[in-house]
């Protein structure tokens, strides 16, 4: 297949490290993958456009252009603001199949351009649900996925204090402050690593709110470096899409303690694999954290299970395997 990934980001996020592995294992499988994108993105372009906003005449017209020239079977779109882009683009070109993956559980909002779209790739089930409001021709849940080996199995005795971490965006829907609540509800015998970027004034509240805690700062460190540091992963998120990170820690054998809304939910059985608990909920953080803690067995055993799952169910080749036949899917329908 010859296929256009398009992706518009500035900054580099989760959503851009699956499109990174999406290209490489496409790649692989020997497809002719192309990138589209802003000169200065994330994603490496191999067509550089402007991407200025929603109503990008400009950059509608020369992607056109590039899909009536440039025989593309498949143009997939990642970012919610190139949906309509790509549609305009590749409204005419009925040979063309027009695919958009959402990573977001924000409200999607209707657009008539969304007609164009052969078939929807949403990660997780809230997604899907979301996807759903649409009515869309075709419908596809395909969960994020990573490569297990890169991430080997190193459980730990826990350190002395036990070490909880949080690792990525830092941002007020992540749950950064109640995390730092349940450190204070906790007591002495814990400490907490916050690795990852976020805007300054977000991180000078949470500083202040960490007074007289057992509470680090960090820039974003790569789970290689940072899982061996902590005892259990926290991811208090409000409303999560999915949680990559989950999966990482997961299959390096750190239980995991995640809220259950949006993608954990889909990921962990909770008492099983790893531990859910409502969101904006301190206490109830508070509370699942002392109970793992104090069952180092339960904690030991909890990771196996993680570590099998990942290996059963979400490794990047399932997932490359899912999307290129929902691929053919649309090439056949």
């Amino acid at each position: 297949m010859r296929i256009l990934q398009v992706n518009s980001a500035a900054a580099w996020g989760g959503g851009e490290t699956h499109l990174a592995e999406l290209l490489a294992g496409l790649r692989a499988r020997g497809h002719d993958v192309f990138t589209a994108g802003r000169p200065t993105g994330a994603i490496a372009a191999d067509y550089p456009f402007a991407f200025r906003n929603l109503l990008d005449l400009i950059t509608v017209t020369r992607l056109r252009a590039l899909l009536r020239t440039t025989p593309f079977d498949i143009v997939h779109a990642h970012l919610g603001r190139d949906y309509p882009l790509v549609c305009a683009a590749a409204t005419g070109l009925p040979r063309t199949r027009v695919v958009c993956t959402r990573h977001l559980l924000y409200p999607l909002r209707r657009n008539p351009l969304y007609a164009r779209v052969n078939g929807w790739i949403a990660p997780s089930r809230p997604i899907a649900d979301e996807v759903r409001r649409l009515r869309p021709r075709r419908l596809a849940m395909i969960p994020h996925g990573i490569e297990p080996q890169k991430f080997p199995f190193l459980p730990h005795p826990p350190h002395t204090p036990l070490t909880l971490g949080l690792l990525g965006q830092i941002s007020p829907h992540k749950g950064h402050d109640d995390a730092i609540a349940a450190l204070r509800e906790l007591g002495p015998g814990y400490q907490l690593f916050i690795a990852g970027q976020g805007r300054e004034s977000y991180l000078r509240q949470l500083q202040s709110s960490a007074r007289g805690l057992r509470v680090e700062f960090r820039a974003f460190t790569s789970p290689g470096e940072f899982f061996p540091e902590i005892d259990i992963l926290l991811l208090p998120s409000w409303d999560e899409p999915f949680g990559l990170v989950i999966l990482e820690a997961m299959a390096a054998g750190v239980p995991v303690i995640a809220s259950d809304r949006g993608g954990p939910a889909d990921i962990i059985a909770s008492g099983q694999d790893g531990i859910l608990v409502p969101p904006r909920s301190p206490s109830a953080l508070a509370t699942a954290i002392r109970r793992l803690a104090g069952e180092p067995a339960a904690m030991a055993t909890l990771a196996l299970r993680a570590r099998g799952k990942i290996e059963s169910n979400f490794t990047l080749e399932q997932m490359i395997t899912r999307v290129e036949a929902f691929y053919r899917e649309l090439l056949t329908g």
